[in-house]
């Protein structure tokens, strides 16, 4: 299985934050009103056309996905038939497949060009309430495929069908606002290329030690490195660590209290170049007392940017990742170039 995406909307507070780490937006917002804990990002009904998006690139015919979706209290909602709640597209951005709620608050599934694919017409959304919907997506003139469930239930089986409006691959996918008079949230969005992982919750967790071993950056005040870039939200230049010599490396501790069956661990670095000179990281995570990289990322910009990778089972013994494993293990990066 490869994770392309997973995304719990936890470490944002403006635009730019959301941005710097590979979304484009218009109008969103961000609450501590999460699904189960921490924030979930939302578009106020009165903003017009509020849209959050991301590109993975790749060549993926079949992704599958989980989202949860919630329309805000206060009473019926007003349609707005034009809009999609979710869309796929490839890379050129043409809309390849688009995920509807009908009139009779169901799901409408379309084709990019609007033929109609399949619906459900059963009152599916509950207002105030937070549901998870999962699916797959294939992309194919001939055998494509959308099939999706909403809180476990099936309620959407496309196959054999004309999915493909552009390209073969779908590479990015577009939330928005649908319910016109009430709020629309998401959180806890995953993005796979070869199988679903069913209903899932997006866990933050922030560094709250310092490494035995790997602490060659210098931190900007305090006594700590950890405190100095443990802020859920981060805090620009208020706090950080700071290095120009390639080869340094910086890993933290963090602890997750009791978890679920983990499907994989994003590791976040927000980083930016803070003189002239081209600079180019590598995401660090160590365990069993071994260092294991990422891919070298590109040079880094002179603005903040998120590099992340994503590691779905403990690189020491390629099994699952345990509360024991992580909280054993510590999570950085290495400067490279």
């Amino acid at each position: 299985m490869t994770l392309l995406l997973v995304e719990g909307f936890d470490h944002y507070n403006s635009d730019f934050y959301l941005e710097a780490k590979g979304w484009t937006q218009s109008s969103v917002y961000y609450t501590s009103s999460g699904r189960i804990s921490g924030k979930c990002v939302y578009f106020p009904y009165s903003s017009p056309s509020p849209y959050v998006a991301y590109d993975w690139g790749g060549t993926n015919s079949t992704i599958y996905f989980g989202i949860a979706i919630k329309k805000a209290e206060g009473g019926v909602p007003t349609y707005l038939a034009s809009i999609p709640l979710i869309s796929f597209r490839d890379e050129a951005n043409t809309n390849q497949i688009k995920i509807h709620v009908n009139s009779s608050n169901g799901i409408s599934v379309y084709k990019g060009d609007n033929t109609l694919i399949e619906e459900n017409t059963s009152a599916l959304f509950g207002v105030g309430a937070w549901n998870y919907l999962t699916g797959k997506i294939t992309i194919s003139a001939t055998v494509g495929e959308v099939t999706l469930e909403f809180n476990g239930d099936q309620i959407i089986n496309a196959t054999s069908e004309d999915t493909k409006n552009g390209t073969d691959y779908v590479t990015k996918i577009n939330l928005m606002a649908i319910f016109n008079g009430l709020d629309t949230y998401f959180d806890d969005l995953y993005i796979d290329n070869s199988q679903s992982h069913g209903n899932c919750h997006v866990n933050h967790f922030a560094p709250d030690s310092d490494s035995a071993t790997h602490t060659d950056f210098e931190r900007s005040s305090g006594s700590n490195d950890y405190e100095m870039v443990e802020d859920d939200v981060p805090d620009g230049d208020s706090t950080y660590i700071k290095s120009s010599t390639v080869g340094h490396i910086s890993t933290f501790g963090i602890t997750t209290g009791s978890l679920e069956t983990v499907k994989g661990i994003q590791v976040n670095n927000l980083v930016k170049v803070a003189g002239a000179g081209n600079r180019k990281i590598k995401t660090i995570v160590r365990s069993n007392s071994t260092d294991y990289q990422s891919a070298e990322s590109a040079g880094l910009p002179s603005t903040y940017k998120y590099e992340k990778a994503i590691w779905e089972t403990d690189p020491d013994d390629s099994n699952p990742w345990t509360q024991t494993k992580l909280e054993a293990a510590e999570f950085g990066l290495e400067i490279t170039t």
